[in-house]
């Protein structure tokens, strides 16, 4: 079957490797780097694929490209071979293979680098790179093969990807004593009264407004993100709700911690098209679920 692929025209391996490089990129001039005759043979190269699959793989958008549904498959099948290539080559060589692992950023501070050490020593030769992204850019990334696993929210998983539950992280107000000496009755009084470390948009802060309720909040410091204000509270400036990974972050801080409802389910997401094409990940991705079960 594959002596029948590469005997037709119109495909090849460095048509293919260059068309992953432009999705990637989602532009040719950045892959060519400003090579006119470059840019025109990634232009035909694109082409000759096309005319080879029968289908569109990219179309025009503005002054750029957009990669269609049928491009974004190809270059998953083409991203994760390749990646499965570059990891038999570095073990044959002894060296380090690379995994591509993404969460957000409090997830990955407080959970995935405290344990990280573990995988590691289980895993000797390989090499890490942590990204942080938003959720469904974690999701798309990883059905794509941009990225090996994921640490992604259970009612985020889309069709085409694999999970492990690693458990459930439940959120709750944390309140330094510094401003405010008894523990309120409740997360709701606390939220009218004390200063707040909240984030500037999202669904949790429509969550923290919701809990409010008529009660106008007190919003001393608006953030982008939990470790922003997980410092704030460290720091006595304000209370402020987190997940609750992130006491690792506040031990020895005098607090006052009030739990609340809202829970959700972390999984370890994964393509099995990427395990299939790179079996040095199946134990990877087994440590990683022995090791950041929470």
């Amino acid at each position: 079957m594959v002596s029948h692929l590469l005997s037709q025209s119109g495909f090849s391996f460095d048509r293919l490797a260059n068309f992953c490089a432009v999705a990637d990129a989602g532009s040719i001039a950045v892959v060519a780097k400003g090579d006119a005759s470059r840019q025109s043979l990634m232009s035909r190269q694109i082409r000759e694929l096309e005319s080879f699959f029968g289908v569109e793989l990219v179309r025009r958008k503005g002054r750029g490209l957009e990669i269609t549904e049928a491009g974004r498959e190809l270059a998953a099948i083409g991203r994760q071979n390749f990646n499965g290539l570059a990891d038999y080559a570095a073990r044959c060589r002894g060296r380090e293979w690379t995994v591509r692992i993404v969460a957000s950023n409090s997830i990955a501070q407080w959970l995935l680098l405290p344990r990280l050490k573990a995988v590691a020593e289980a895993n000797l030769d390989v090499k890490f790179e942590i990204f942080h992204e938003q959720t469904r850019e974690m999701v798309a990334g990883t059905r794509e093969g941009t990225y090996d696993a994921a640490f992604v929210r259970k009612d985020s998983l889309v069709p085409g990807l694999k999970h492990a539950v690693l458990g459930e992280i439940g959120h709750s107000l944390f309140i330094p004593v510094s401003i405010a000496k008894k523990a309120p009755k409740s997360a709701g009084d606390a939220l009218a009264t004390v200063p707040m470390a909240l984030p500037i948009g999202g669904w949790m802060r429509e969550k923290i407004e919701k809990m409010a309720g008529a009660r106008p909040l007190r919003v001393t410091l608006a953030c982008t993100s939990y470790l922003q204000a997980a410092e704030a509270v460290r720091s006595g400036m304000c209370a402020a709700v987190l997940p609750d990974t992130a006491l690792s972050s506040l031990q020895g801080q005098r607090l006052h911690r009030l739990p609340l409802a809202d829970r959700f389910t972390l999984c370890l997401a994964w393509t099995p098209r990427n395990v299939d094409t790179r079996p040095a990940l199946v134990k990877l991705i087994a440590t990683l679920k022995t090791e950041m079960t929470i």
